[in-house]
């Protein structure tokens, strides 16, 4: 395919620069680039978005600094090809200086999180059971052996969370399920939620549908309470 049929000059945004990273989006979204592709160069860029060099160097700037691109000095930008946590940085600090409630995170969390165990139950295998099972049983064993010792055992619950989107087989939903994971991960407390996530386990192994959204549903009633509590004593006098 030619360069020229990859990136198309679309309208003047606000800044040069904005439609050059505005042109990298869309030809990803099309599926025009995809990673491990190289990208033109800077001066075949310019000539086909109409922009000037200096804009293309920013432009390159700003997609590096989110990971979506890798630039190897003497080799050339390619489009990165593994997800990158940078690219979640800025819409986490647009979330947390919102000022949602924790109404709106509640829901968040319980949206998300019963999509994925909708497709855990179609897609978790044996391998990724055992995985599951494997990661449950760490974070039982942190909180028998640290009870009450949220910041030892909660790098347990968050790799749990993490088997888990994982074993949805949809990288997509996994980088958003760790995105929400990671936004939320100060406010649990594994010991209180333990026996849901143990019966998570087991309706997940038998295929129990009814049983696992339950465990989810006991789950985030639990985590609900415990963040509303956390909430009213920081802000009392």
């Amino acid at each position: 395919m030619e360069s020229n049929d990859i990136f198309e000059a679309t309208e003047p945004r606000s800044t040069a620069v904005e439609q050059v990273v505005d042109a990298i989006r869309t030809s990803l979204v099309q599926r025009k680039l995809k990673p491990g592709d190289l990208i033109p160069s800077e001066g075949e860029l310019a000539d086909m978005l109409h922009v000037g060099r200096g804009s293309i160097r920013e432009a390159m700037k700003i997609l590096s600094a989110f990971g979506v691109i890798d630039i190897r000095r003497g080799y050339g930008t390619y489009v990165a090809t593994t997800a990158n946590k940078k690219l979640f940085d800025p819409l986490m600090f647009r979330m947390l200086v919102s000022q949602s409630d924790i109404a709106e995170l509640v829901e968040l969390r319980i949206m998300v999180e019963t999509g994925v165990v909708s497709l855990l139950l179609q897609h978790l295998d044996a391998e990724s059971s055992k995985e599951l099972e494997d990661a449950y049983l760490a974070l039982k064993k942190c909180i028998e052996t640290y009870p009450n010792d949220n910041e030892k055992a909660r790098p347990y619950d968050v790799a749990f969370h993490a088997v888990m989107g994982r074993a949805t087989k949809n990288l997509l939903v996994q980088n958003l399920y760790a995105f929400v994971i990671e936004l939320l991960a100060p406010t649990m407390q594994p010991g209180h939620g333990l026996e849901a996530h143990g019966a998570l386990v087991d309706a997940l192994k038998k295929g129990d549908e009814a049983a696992a959204l339950e465990a989810i549903r006991v789950h985030d009633v639990i985590w609900r309470a415990l963040i509303t509590e956390a909430a009213k004593n920081a802000a009392a006098p």
